[in-house]
């Protein structure tokens, strides 16, 4: 069975686009969105398991440069 997230993404000055760009390889992200309002991005996972987005996703998203705050909400 799958996990479900959602990533709400802070990203410092012009770097949305790079940001996207890179966030899309990563393994277990489905789709990026570029948003407006109190976030920029909006990065769609799916992971086998909690450890998996802890320690994998959630760890390769943080290193991206330009980002500078994440926020993830679960899917029920």
């Amino acid at each position: 069975m799958s996990l479900g997230a959602f990533i709400l993404v802070d990203v410092v000055g012009d770097h949305t686009r790079s940001c996207q760009q890179t966030l899309s390889r990563i393994t277990g992200v489905q789709k990026v969105y570029t948003v407006c309002g109190d976030h920029d991005l909006i990065v769609r996972v799916e992971v086998e398991s909690l450890e998996e987005l802890r320690d994998e996703t959630l760890a390769r998203i943080r290193c991206v440069e330009g980002i500078t705050k994440t926020t993830t909400c679960l899917e029920l």
